[in-house]
């Protein structure tokens, strides 16, 4: 799992931009928008082909991976490999809300723990 984010800004002369993920060997097929509801979750599972880049949108939550937990919160992006192990819970009174970018997506390819 990657988590990007401190990267340094590059300035142009009206604009500024930082690289949030490089070297993406294949191509991202398939974007969601995801709510969760408060008090709701995403049940720990994997994907066997798929990879995906998660970038929080609005309200904080819990992310599982690999049996690790740790908040993340709007603008913070995270990039999880297939195989790994993850899911999201949201204690909040308030829905979460992400995009998910999947790498490489295959339908059916999502394994509950």
């Amino acid at each position: 799992m990657k988590l990007v984010k401190d990267k340094n800004w590059i300035s142009g002369k009206s604009y500024k931009k930082r690289i949030l993920i490089e070297d993406l060997k294949e191509k991202i097929n398939l974007i969601e928008d995801v709510i969760v509801e408060s008090k709701g979750e995403i049940p720990i599972h994997s994907h066997k082909f798929t990879d995906e880049i998660f970038y929080i949108i609005e309200n904080s939550a819990i992310m599982i991976v690999n049996e690790k937990e740790f908040e993340v919160k709007p603008g913070d992006m995270i990039y999880v490999d297939k195989n790994e192990e993850h899911g999201f819970r949201n204690e909040s009174e308030k829905d979460f809300k992400m995009l998910c970018f999947k790498i490489n997506f295959q339908e059916g390819d999502s394994y509950l723990k």
